[in-house]
């Protein structure tokens, strides 16, 4: 019998080898040893069979340069060869409609600077475009609402509590200090005095930011047999100081929510406002004052606390909208049936996208109608719409718009340029949260407006969601089918709520955080994390992401009577304090530094944990794991002592620590010391 050719002996030779993969497992099986020494050795390993009178191969000859040229040009190719079972999968999940997660869109405070002739206020429209220089280039952002700018500045602050009325300290940039606006037990009757010098009265409106300090959100419900109380909520009103009566003044819009969260509120103010003084106020200069009072009912937490106050603000978006364009044809309807078209200017915000299409020409052939545009609705998949919805989708990466065939999705009636965006959004991303005073330039010119800023540092910006997440997360998906039944469902759908900014969650059977103690029947509470905006405190979710997940989870996901409860989770601050021993060789203050974001990237919430995936919910530290994750930084060679400091309270070295079943831990800044070089 003959012996073994040569590809049966490679096949038995070739150990399969599993590597890591950005997939819901982690691993995949490497298809192939993509390296040139590889290919060059089996190419070497076929000579005999191929050439055997090429005996004497020396570096020299022309084909040991053809081997090593052709191990080198395959070296790539086969390093995609490995990628196709992560190719695979991305097709599979895209064909059953799992897409990544778009950019979201930074948004500001901006607070704008006007110098009218007479006095009056000036219209700036929304839409009205500034700019801030970032690393990336020119970040625009845009208004969200009409704004009437004054040229009043704000020039004295008082609290009213208990019928005394105390002056706060006032800088031209608002209170110099924090401050309760109705004082530290707040109760009917009590206060917020504002007072104004203006050459002219504002009007017709007025609006003013607020930044409140921080304090979680409190959960909130939805859903449920028998509804969850609301929480107690004071009703507010606003006056205006005209000389000396007091008259209402029509609350527009108010996005601070009561004052449970940053953001502005416009009022609607009478057209005479005569200067004055408020009632038992020292003796000054006649203002224009504002009255904020509490009318009727109390907080149900601590009182607000005020860490900021500006004229003349409105919310903005750093985004560019796109108006009136039509449509690129980019594929006619083949086999599917489905028509796909595509948008100029990328990357879309979601969500963001209104478009007209004309209807069918062909339905009136004696012309005796005016042709009319029908609104078209922007959905994440075609797949739950009938033939009658006028429904699209639309890849926020490309700009590719996909209609429906007839029966998942009406069809685009035939035409030339009949189908035209009415307008959309453009920008998102990380370079869009700016710090304080960055926005300083004015794009669109507006007569009278000098001047543009940010008072306070912009909010949110996140980058679109990567390959290897979007892989994780859309098995789950896949799995869920758009329903939570287990668990874990309602920490995976929570992201797909439309105006929440939700980075991971955790559902918990029975658990509500205003109940502590026993699993509550029939209630799932879901612990949200928001995306990290890079500061030195954890990520808190706003209360409107909250009540966005409750309500969308509560609509589309979960059982008929299962109440579904979203609050923040509990953090625990950890500190890491470690002896290490470094390489003489190197850098010292590099090293460090690596070690140092080795420690928090481990315990970060969203980028922490053995996966990278965020520290798991009450993912005990452990000592040898901390160990590791030094050791594994180069230029580390030795870790002598590590010991924790958890909540401020400092544990034994080399001790483990577990943390609550439900709570997260917060990386403060690691202390490393280092105690020697290597002799």
């Amino acid at each position: 019998m003959s012996g073994d050719v040569w590809w049966e002996k490679a096949a038995r030779d070739e150990e399969g080898r599993i590597v890591p993969a950005p997939g819901p497992t982690g691993v995949q099986p490497e298809l192939t040893d993509a390296t040139r020494e590889a290919v060059r050795a089996g190419v070497r390993g076929r000579i005999a069979g191929y050439t055997p009178d090429w005996t004497d191969p020396d570096r020299q000859d022309a084909g040991v340069a053809l081997v090593r040229l052709f191990g080198t040009q395959a070296e790539p190719v086969l390093s995609r060869v490995n990628r196709l079972p992560e190719k695979v999968l991305a097709e599979h999940l895209a064909t059953a409609g799992v897409r990544r997660r778009p950019a979201g869109a930074a948004a500001a405070l901006l607070e704008f600077t006007v110098n009218p002739p007479d006095g009056a206020s000036v219209l700036v429209p929304a839409g009205f475009q500034s700019a801030a220089s970032g690393p990336a280039g020119q970040v625009v952002y845009e208004t969200d609402h009409d704004l009437y700018a004054t040229p009043a500045t704000l020039a004295a602050l008082a609290v009213q509590e208990g019928g005394k009325l105390q002056t706060l300290p006032t800088g031209p940039a608002g209170p110099s200090r924090p401050f309760a606006p109705f004082g530290h037990d707040p109760e009917p009757g009590n206060g917020l005095w504002i007072g104004l010098a203006a050459p002219a009265a504002p009007h017709p409106r007025l609006a003013l930011g607020f930044v409140v300090a921080p304090a979680p959100p409190a959960p909130a419900g939805s859903g449920g047999l028998t509804p969850l109380p609301l929480p107690p909520a004071p009703l507010l009103r606003w006056d205006v100081l005209d000389g000396t009566r007091l008259v209402p003044a029509e609350l527009v819009r108010d996005s601070t929510d009561g004052f449970r969260a940053s953001g502005t509120v416009e009022l609607r103010v009478p057209h005479t406002w005569e200067p004055g003084g408020p009632p038992a106020a020292r003796t000054g200069p006649p203002l224009r004052w504002l009255c904020l009072r509490i009318a009727h009912g109390s907080f149900g937490g601590p009182a607000p606390v005020l860490s900021g106050l500006r004229l003349n603000t409105v919310a903005a978006t750093a985004a560019r909208t796109v108006r009136d364009e039509p449509l690129q044809p980019i594929q006619e309807p083949g086999a599917s049936g489905r028509r796909r078209m595509r948008l100029s200017q990328v990357p879309i915000l979601a969500g963001s996208v209104v478009i007209e299409v004309d209807d069918d020409p062909g339905a009136d052939v004696f012309g005796t109608t005016t042709a009319t545009a029908s609104r078209w609705q922007e959905v994440e998949s075609l797949a739950a719409h009938g033939a009658d919805d006028r429904v699209f989708t639309v890849d926020h990466a490309t700009g590719e718009v996909t209609f429906g065939d007839g029966v998942h999705g009406a069809a685009v009636p035939p035409g030339f340029r009949n189908v035209r965006a009415v307008r959309y959004r453009v920008g998102g991303g990380s370079a869009g949260a700016v710090p304080e005073g960055a926005v300083n330039s004015v794009v669109t010119a507006l007569p009278y407006v000098i001047g543009v800023t940010n008072p306070f540092p912009a909010s949110g910006g996140t980058d679109p969601e990567p390959d290897a997440d979007a892989m994780r997360r859309g098995v789950g998906e896949l799995r869920a089918r758009g329903r939570a039944v287990a668990p874990a469902d309602y920490g995976l759908l929570a992201p797909r709520a439309p105006g929440a900014s939700v980075a991971r969650a955790r559902g918990v059977p029975g658990l509500h955080p205003d109940f502590a103690g026993a699993p509550i029947p029939g209630v799932v509470g879901v612990l949200v994390v928001p995306p990290a905006d890079g500061g030195a405190e954890p990520p808190v979710p706003t209360a409107a992401t909250l009540r966005a997940v409750a309500d969308f989870l509560t609509r589309e996901a979960a059982p008929a009577g299962v109440t579904v409860v979203a609050a923040a989770p509990s953090y625990r601050r950890v500190a890491v304090e470690s002896w290490v021993a470094l390489d003489p060789g190197l850098d010292r203050a590099v090293v460090l530094a690596a070690a140092g974001d080795a420690i928090r990237t481990h315990l970060d919430p969203l980028r922490g944990g053995e996966d990278g995936a965020g520290w798991p919910f009450g993912g005990a530290l452990r000592h040898t794991a901390l160990v590791r994750r030094l050791l594994a930084v180069d230029g580390v060679l030795a870790v002598s002592r590590l010991s924790l400091t958890v909540d401020g309270t400092r544990l034994p070295p080399c001790a483990d620590h577990a943390i609550g079943p439900h709570d997260l831990v917060w990386p403060e800044r690691p202390l490393l010391i280092p105690v020697g070089d290597r002799p």
